[in-house]
């Protein structure tokens, strides 16, 4: 079969199409699943350079990507046929999820072998246009319910900053934030995405045009806001501590799982870092918010597997509006 694999830590072109790659063997509680589109991550390219926590030991050659979403093409000797239905998996079925933390392995194969717990049904009126956005939904998804709900703990009033309101993830962050109770949400994002971020129900504060320390601070009249949920952290990290309104339940979540959350601490700030809970429980989540149109995240662009270090490349920019997906099929 067709899959991605790099032998070396290094930049994207360390990435390459093998096309004798073995055909996995599902273990217990594992799934057979042919994959249609493969989700991209920022954490996707900090473990092909090495940066990432998770490229620590990890056995090279290895495999790329993290989510995805394809049809079941059966299980390990464990799961029978009733007991993938009764599931919702069985053989046949368009499903999306992604690899839990401590399963390493790639999903940028045409075949991928993933824990049953790990993968939820997609909507059978789904058209197969929309797969796409599908692919991009379980990492972003399941991060921004772990910023949002486990880490930030939002509730009823808070005000929120959020920085990166047009990505994969800030995408989702704008609507849970406001169904989690927020009273205003402001992001920051570049200006040709104002519009975007607008229809997501947060304000949008355009950091290529203006000073988005200064034009917060204005929109709240100089008290700041309760939480900021920071995708970046590199440059808005310490900034943002001067914009958190004074008292003790301000607190900043910062996305990046290697950040430096003293700056904060030091001043007596509340930071933390989500940590993704993966979960049949929390994918259905996401299957209900997209249905209902809750959760309308975008796949801004799909390119070819064998374009995949291209797409690392756009990645690495920085500047990608929603998800990036790369087409396991051509």
């Amino acid at each position: 079969m067709r899959e991605i694999l790099f032998d070396r830590f290094g930049g994207p072109d360390v990435l390459t199409l093998h096309t004798d790659s073995p055909r996995p063997e599902p273990a217990e509680g594992e799934v057979l699943v042919e994959v249609s589109y493969a989700g991209l991550n920022p954490l996707d390219f900090k473990i092909r350079d090495g940066s990432s926590g998770m490229a620590e030991g990890l056995p090279l050659p290895a495999g790329t990507g993290r989510e995805m979403t394809g049809t079941v093409l059966g299980a390990g000797a464990d799961l029978d046929l009733a007991e993938l239905a009764s599931r919702g998996l069985a053989p046949g079925t368009r499903v999306f999820g992604m690899r839990r933390p401590e399963d390493r392995r790639g999903v940028a194969a045409e075949v991928i072998a993933i824990a049953a717990d790990d993968l939820s049904p997609v909507p059978d009126e789904v058209s197969s246009q929309d797969l796409p956005r599908w692919a991009g939904l379980a990492l972003a998804g399941l991060t921004a319910i772990a910023t949002v709900q486990d880490a930030a703990e939002l509730g009823e009033g808070r005000s929120v900053l959020i920085h990166g309101g047009s990505g994969g993830v800030g995408q989702l962050l704008i609507p849970m934030a406001l169904e989690a109770g927020a009273s205003r949400v402001w992001a920051t994002g570049r200006a040709a995405n104002a519009e975007r971020i607008r229809e997501l129900g947060a304000e949008p504060i355009p950091y290529d045009e203006v000073d988005w320390r200064e034009a917060l601070r204005e929109a709240t009249g100089g008290e700041g806001v309760d939480v900021v949920l920071d995708t970046h952290y590199f440059s808005t990290f310490e900034p943002s501590l001067d914009l958190l309104r004074p008292g003790g339940d301000s607190l900043i979540v910062v996305l990046p799982s290697l950040a430096d959350l003293t700056p904060a601490r030091e001043r007596g700030i509340t930071a933390r870092i989500p940590r993704i809970v993966t979960g049949r429980d929390r994918l259905d989540r996401l299957v209900h918010g997209m249905r209902s149109g809750a959760y309308p995240l975008e796949a801004s662009r799909v390119l070819p597997l064998s374009q995949i270090a291209e797409a690392h490349r756009l990645l690495e920019d920085g500047h990608t509006r929603g998800k990036l997906v790369v087409d396991v099929r051509s």
